[in-house]
């Protein structure tokens, strides 16, 4: 009897877990199955055995005694000790809820290996691209935030001050790590994606649809903004409160490291109340769309952008709406007179806006983006013809090339300082006097050139159309959204250890020190990033999707 009573007192074996080979929807149905079989419904002496015949009154005594084993107790729910389902239902339902988080908390590029369905292939849209474009831009805007902590290099470009002649600070190499000119880019993706398909509605002389279409992206255009914005200052009000920014204000006062911009940082309150309140003035202040400054919260600074996209689009689609019912030889003069105003009046902001949806009209009377992929130009050739003779001629591939690079030099106009910088001497008698940031304005020209010269050349959108490029085009605001917490609370706490291993005496031991943290700080972003893509900008989209779908009028 002694090995029956060793086999009494274990547990019913586990059944193999389910976990890679099903998917979800077969998951649930073969939890259903394993429940119908379940240890419960066998009596012990017949798991000794192997058959379901009924036990003897022998093993009466070891039966009763044996039911008070906990895993008796989980797996009979006769008892009323034990949950309802059986043990092998409550272990497949942990099962499965670990399983999902493990697939949610996977980068979406890594959920196959992990036991998710592989996604599906997405079919590239028209102006598939610009996605692209935006996600690299957000991308260097990292680099640009990563860097610009610790030293104030990246914003003065080759020669400033006869002293500064680094590599990374050369016209073109220097967009690598400059910022202000991304934003630029983005403004101008902005309008001409917002104004992309209202003018083509215009020009349809389909202006019902031009309303409907008008109305519903003023009814989103917040909600889009502010939910995944919110969401993520509420995240890190979070993080504040368990403490997880004490250690890099020690730093912040400690003064050795923060060497460059000492960015807006979270204050810490020992009052929940306090805090609670200053998150709220946060919030509403960062709602506020009469106040047309530049708002550097506390809590995620490099919000500043979403205010003036909101208020930008609201110009730009008055200016749509103002314009509709123009002809285009009118509408377009007139887009380029408020775009002179703005300029004279220092709006950069809308500047960029209005410059998108210029553009997006005349990619719309050029067929751009109704061309077959690989169709051959009738007119592979751009030429200047006076007097009926051709003065000059260049192919239109290579053209689009050189307005590109020309854009990335214009782009690569320094912050600070470009009036006493060799190769953009020039341009300072030419910037307006009205704009606040004198910088803006070249940085507006390359920003342009460089949406505009992609848009017309297959052989630089192949940069921005591959899978990675619309990979970071994809989780891009999510991205921009959590990679500012990130840095302020992951990379300003191990900076000082990293220079502490490498040491920062020369300049090898200092960019050193700077790889490593890169390396670090960026992966982590980029999956944060992902996560929080797919779990709060995704379904902010739905949701101001769905608000509409319920609170406009039909018909």
């Amino acid at each position: 009897m002694r090995p029956a009573v060793r086999y009494l007192w274990s547990a019913p074996k586990r059944r193999e877990s389910h976990l890679s080979p099903l998917p979800p929807v077969m998951a649930s149905s073969h939890v259903t199955q394993r429940a119908s079989t379940s240890a419960s419904d066998i009596p012990l002496a017949d798991l000794e055995k192997g058959s379901h015949t009924t036990s003897s009154p022998d093993n009466s005594r070891w039966n009763g005694f044996s039911q008070f084993h906990p895993s008796n107790i989980l797996a009979n729910t006769d008892n009323g000790l034990a949950p309802k389902g059986s043990q092998d239902d409550w272990i497949a339902q942990a099962e499965d809820a670990f399983h999902s988080l493990t697939i949610a908390l996977t980068p979406s590029f890594l959920q196959r290996y992990v036991g998710a369905n592989p996604p599906q292939p997405a079919k590239l849209h028209a102006i598939a691209a610009l996605d692209g474009l935006r996600g690299w831009a957000c991308l260097l805007v990292f680099n640009f935030h990563f860097l610009f902590t610790y030293t104030w290099k990246v914003a003065v470009g080759w020669g400033f001050a006869n002293e500064n002649f680094g590599i990374h600070q050369l016209p073109i190499v220097h967009m690598l790590i400059s910022g202000h000119i991304m934003v630029a880019i983005f403004f101008v993706i902005s309008g001409y994606v917002l104004s992309y398909k209202p003018l083509k509605t215009i020009r349809s002389r389909s202006f019902e649809q031009t309303f409907t279409v008008l109305a519903s992206s003023t009814f989103r255009r917040a909600l889009r903004l502010y939910i995944p914005s919110i969401v993520g200052l509420a995240c890190v009000f979070v993080a504040v409160r368990l403490g997880l920014y004490n250690y890099s204000w020690g730093v912040i006062k400690e003064g050795h490291t923060i060497l460059g911009t000492n960015e807006q940082h979270p204050p810490v309150y020992k009052s929940l109340y306090k805090q609670s309140w200053d998150f709220y003035y946060t919030v509403a202040h960062l709602m506020n769309p009469f106040d047309w400054g530049l708002y550097y919260n506390n809590y995620n600074p490099h919000l500043w952008t979403i205010p003036v996209e909101l208020r930008s689009s609201m110009v730009l689609f008055l200016v749509t709406l103002g314009t509709s019912r123009l002809t285009a030889q009118l509408r377009m003069p007139i887009v380029a007179i408020l775009i002179w105003s703005c300029m004279r009046y220092g709006r950069w902001d809308v500047v960029l806006f209005l410059t998108g949806m210029l553009m997006a009209e005349i990619d719309q009377i050029n067929k751009t983006w109704e061309k077959p992929p690989n169709a051959v130009d009738d007119k592979p050739d751009i030429r200047l013809i006076c007097g009926g003779s051709v003065l000059a001629s260049i192919s239109r591939r290579r053209f689009w090339i050189f307005v590109f690079f020309v854009g990335l030099y214009f782009g690569s106009t320094p912050n600070i300082g470009y009036k006493w910088t060799p190769f953009y001497r020039w341009m300072w008698d030419a910037t307006p006097w009205t704009y606040p940031e004198p910088h803006r304005f070249p940085q507006t020209i390359g920003a342009a050139l460089i949406v505009f010269s992609i848009n017309h050349s297959p052989d630089i959108q192949k940069l921005f159309t591959n899978p990675l490029s619309q990979y970071l085009g994809k989780i891009s605001f999510a991205f921009y959204i959590v990679h500012g917490p990130i840095l302020h609370c992951l990379g300003y706490a191990i900076m000082p250890s990293i220079w502490a291993m490498t040491g920062k005496e020369t300049n090898f031991q200092y960019c050193f020190g700077f790889l490593i943290g890169w390396l670090v700080c960026l992966p982590l972003s980029i999956w944060a990033g992902d996560v929080y893509w797919r779990a709060v900008d995704v379904p902010s989209v739905k949701f101001a999707r769905w608000l509409e779908d319920r609170v406009v009028t039909k018909g």
